[in-house]
């Protein structure tokens, strides 16, 4: 079986078609779409009234591997369907693959299988795992939305639920969640929870209700300023201080978002939402530790300055935002 795989859309549209494969494999970064998909197969696969008896949900390391191995060989009763999801297949020992791997060559009939990989521990295409699952199972992508995709789906969404948004609003949302799936539809929820059926969602709107918003802001400059952007860095600075922003304000924010950036250098675990973490990292490996140590250090150096200097913080930190965007 190829090791390409399928793409969720693929999957989706077999399933319509009435096509269910034996044995799948779900990997990628986004859990929603995941949950989302095991919701659908179910849907689809079980009759309602054998969904409470003939589902079976199992995790690696919460479930005896000769518990899984048996539910997995038995034979559905009265040719009834089964539908069996077992995650963090990624923990097997490499002795327990190779059983369960040959028990999922033939599975029993009238039986689909789901086996899971959460994203944090998603095996690399490369891998002798990954290589071995797909030899025995669809594997099925779950990607992040792409920029289009989560503009529709906003759109739909929130036309589902008699509200309109403006284009710049709906473009601004996607951006904000950077095609996580479940961030998106948290922050609908919102939108929805907020105004009346009916309703219009502007900018404005969005940026009052979107939680993320502060950190996309500040990424935009710190985008900026990895990518050495001068003229934009400064643009942002001047637009933000003109919406009344006061520019001291910005050091505390720059200093500790270039700390995580540090750390993200590093290796090191950083708490936060996905989005935020993901940008972190994309960004660290652009600058590299020599450029961030320099980053910080500058803006330690400014913190004194404004202290000390009698000339305005808006010329100490737009001066600052100039040198570490060179």
């Amino acid at each position: 079986m190829a090791a390409v795989g399928i793409s969720a859309l693929q999957l989706i549209t077999e399933i319509n078609t009435g096509r269910f494969r034996p044995v799948y494999f779900f990997h990628g970064e986004e859990d929603y779409r995941k949950a989302e998909a095991v919701k659908y197969i179910v849907g689809h696969y079980l009759p309602e009234a054998q969904r409470i008896l003939n589902f079976t949900r199992m995790t690696v390391d919460k479930t005896d591997f000769q518990a899984i191995c048996a539910e997995l060989a038995a034979l559905p009763m009265l040719g009834e369907r089964r539908l069996i999801f077992v995650d963090e297949v990624q923990r097997l020992k490499p002795t327990q693959q190779q059983k369960l791997f040959a028990l999922l060559a033939s599975p029993p009939p009238e039986t689909v299988v789901i086996l899971n990989s959460p994203a944090e521990h998603t095996p690399k295409k490369t891998s002798a795992f990954f290589r071995d699952v797909s030899r025995i199972a669809e594997p099925v992508e779950f990607g992040r939305l792409g920029k289009e995709s989560a503009a529709l789906k906003i759109t739909k969404t929130l036309e589902a639920a008699r509200m309109t948004c403006d284009p710049e609003a709906v473009q601004l949302l996607a951006e904000l969640t950077d095609g996580d799936f479940g961030g998106l539809v948290g922050e609908i929820e919102k939108l929805s929870l907020s105004a009346e059926g009916g309703a219009h969602i502007g900018v404005a709107e969005v940026k009052a209700l979107a939680s993320s918003y502060e950190q996309f802001t500040m990424f935009e400059l710190t985008d900026a300023v990895v990518a050495r952007d001068r003229e934009k860095a400064v643009r942002i600075f001047n637009d933000l201080t003109n919406q009344g922003e006061r520019p001291d304000s910005f050091l505390w924010p720059l200093s500790n978002h270039f700390m995580n950036l540090l750390k993200a250098n590093a290796g090191k675990r950083i708490n936060g939402a996905p989005f935020y973490v993901r940008k972190l990292e994309q960004q660290a490996r652009q600058l590299g530790a020599g450029r961030l140590e320099r980053v910080v250090s500058r803006l330690a150096q400014t913190g004194r300055e404004i202290r000390r200097s009698k000339m305005k913080a808006a010329v100490l930190v737009e001066n600052l935002i100039r040198d570490i965007s060179a």
